[in-house]
């Protein structure tokens, strides 16, 4: 009885994927201005989005679908004609839903009492995930009443969002708003049936996208996407954007914070973070019952966190003085820095290295005697130096050689103790003697490293590269093999 119910289900939606689910091309020009002021430039961005009919000529989907857009179109899988949308006719942002109006007559689907729906109620999903028509069976895990969603266990992704929920007897009874790696969740139709009622004329994306509130909500979006990208200078420009326009996101102070967290160990910019978490609580207090349990203690071990991030740094600062401090934000700066650059964030990449060595000349003003901190600034400087030559800037490459040379013989006229310390000093003036072109003296500073400490391997390593820049061939593969016999792993 159950195959034949499923059977039938599997029916109703093959011929609501035919008729009445659509797949929505959505084009966005995001402004880029946000991120760099100086210029008045976007970018287009396309996706792709599901929804369904509800009237002849009326489709619901999510809101943050269609926030942003600047052109939209929709298309059944059994034509590959594609309609325009006319407008949006309603919207209700804090159900992430919207109604648009379009050039078509489709079958609109049957509504259900979302009231009605339990826990291991069989529904299935049919909607575009990754642009590609896709039926997906599941089962309803429980009512969110705090947030107003439903939450299942079912197969949807990127693309899915705005597709029907349909129980056994292909009734909707929710529209797909998000997914995370555990669950899915549906916003109940009883909630759409109030938008319905609330229809009006429709009105345009570029007229929509104008309100004050809707430009918060995109940047909102556009910064979490730049925070799951890992690009957390441009979340943070976007967030200010948003919450410039619109001061009462709470959620957005939230993920601020979280960006602020990811950016720097800074103790300054730990107090932002706390004052952000603190600003989102203030604005959306939640109360502790029964049905917000599992958020109202997410939130608290949120703020406990932060809090103990702040004691903790607090407590490191302590520790290690502040030129220690100075020495360790610098070292992370730098090495931040270095992977700014290979995510081809050229500006962040740039600033990083600045500031730590910034740090380091700060930590040498509380105790010029320290070699090892020279040595450290001049080994940024040369690493900045080697970002500026790929870059192009070739004068700028030699300026930071020339200081990095400078930082490393300082260190050494300082007499660092023990011959690790002495090794790493020659290696940063035999590298940065290398990048300025000078490859005899490379070679003597790395050959004196390699006299002191004959067993690292990229000593044998830099020097092959240099006597390798002198045409010494038979030599440098000596050396790369060297190398590589102390350390497998090393690349040439």
């Amino acid at each position: 009885m159950e195959q034949n119910r499923n059977a039938t289900l599997q029916q109703i939606a093959e011929k609501a994927l035919t008729n009445s689910v659509v797949r929505l091309n959505v084009e966005r020009e995001t402004s880029l201005v946000e991120l760099r002021p100086q210029f008045n430039i976007s970018e287009i961005k396309r996706s792709t989005g599901s929804g369904f009919f509800v009237g002849q000529q009326l489709i619901v989907t999510n809101f943050h679908v269609i926030a942003g857009a600047a052109f939209v179109t929709a298309e059944l899988s059994r034509t590959e004609d594609a309609f325009q949308i006319e407008g949006v006719t309603a919207f209700d942002i804090e159900n992430d839903l919207a109604l648009l109006k379009v050039s078509y007559q489709g079958s609109p689907l049957t509504f259900a009492d979302s009231a009605s729906v339990r826990k291991g109620n069989f529904v299935c999903a049919i909607g575009y995930p990754k642009g590609v028509g896709k039926i997906a069976d599941g089962t309803i895990q429980c009512i969110k009443r705090s947030d107003n969603r439903i939450q299942m266990k079912i197969g949807t992704s990127t693309g899915s969002s705005g597709c029907p929920i349909l129980n056994k007897r292909g009734q909707v009874i929710g529209i797909h708003t998000s997914s995370d790696n555990s669950h899915s969740y549906a916003i109940p139709v009883n909630t759409l049936k109030d938008l319905i009622k609330e229809t009006g004329e429709p009105e345009t994306f570029e007229a929509l996208q104008e309100r004050p509130f809707v430009c918060a909500y995109v940047h909102a979006k556009t910064g979490d996407e730049k925070r799951k990208q890992g690009e957390h200078k441009a979340a943070i420009a976007y967030y200010d954007a948003a919450l410039k326009l619109d001061p009462d996101m709470a959620d957005v102070y939230a993920h601020r914070a979280k960006s602020r967290m990811e950016l720097s160990n800074d103790f300054g910019n730990c107090i932002e973070v706390f004052d952000d978490f603190r600003t989102a609580f203030r604005r959306q207090p939640l109360k502790l019952s029964i049905s917000n349990l599992r958020l109202f203690f997410s939130r608290l071990s949120v703020f406990f966190y932060i809090f103990l991030f702040v004691a903790l740094l607090q407590f490191l600062k302590t520790v290690f003085g502040r030129r220690g401090w100075l020495v360790l934000q610098g070292f992370g700066k730098a090495r931040d820095a270095k992977s700014a650059a290979d995510n081809d964030d050229k500006a962040r990449a740039k600033e990083l290295y600045q500031e730590a060595i910034n740090d380091y000349t700060d930590a040498i003003h509380l105790k010029p005697q320290k070699a090892n901190t020279y040595n450290s600034r001049g080994w940024t400087k040369y690493l900045f130096g080697q970002f500026e030559t790929e870059q192009g800037n070739a004068a700028e490459a030699q300026k930071l050689y020339q200081e990095a040379i400078s930082d490393a013989n300082e260190a050494l006229r300082l007499k660092p103790k023990g011959k690790r310390y002495q090794s790493a000093c020659l290696h940063t003036r035999g590298a940065a003697k290398a990048g300025l072109g000078d490859y005899n003296g490379a070679i003597e500073d790395f050959s004196e490293c390699i006299r002191r400490n004959p067993k690292k391997a990229l000593y044998y390593h830099d020097r092959g590269k240099a006597k390798e820049a002198r045409n010494q061939h038979e030599e440098a593969i000596i050396d790369f093999q060297k190398a590589k016999e102390l350390d497998p792993a090393i690349k040439k």
